[in-house]
């Protein structure tokens, strides 16, 4: 087992983001169960000095909502023709539970891999 300095937020969809999709794709849709069974994890700098929580996860929200909205609606528009023309950060917060987890640990044996997005 290996300790990864980083945080994370973990970006959970709710039925806002669900009704997008329904919207978007609409046969190719999975259900809101499914969806919500799945989330994803933006990897952060630790801070470098103590910081109170609820504090550095609404600056981590408030610094990055719209990449991590944009990426999480590429999923399913690549093109990005659909997305919504109100995306905030009151709106993000409609469409995701956010959680901050502030240990990240790998289990696995194999390397880790690191490839850029665009």
């Amino acid at each position: 087992m290996n300790f990864v300095n980083r945080i994370s937020l973990i970006i959970t969809p709710k039925v806002a983001m669900h009704q997008w999709i329904v919207d978007t794709v609409e046969s190719q849709a999975p259900t809101f169960e499914e969806l919500s069974n799945e989330s994803s994890s933006y990897l952060f700098e630790e801070p470098t000095q103590e910081v109170d929580i609820t504090t550095l996860k609404q600056s981590l929200i408030t610094q990055n909502f719209q990449d991590i909205w944009a990426n999480e609606l590429s999923v399913w528009d690549e093109f990005q023709d659909n997305f919504p023309n109100d995306m905030n950060e009151e709106n993000f917060k409609k469409w995701f539970t956010v959680t901050l987890s502030g240990l990240t640990f790998d289990l696995a044996k194999s390397p880790l891999m690191i490839a850029p997005v665009q």
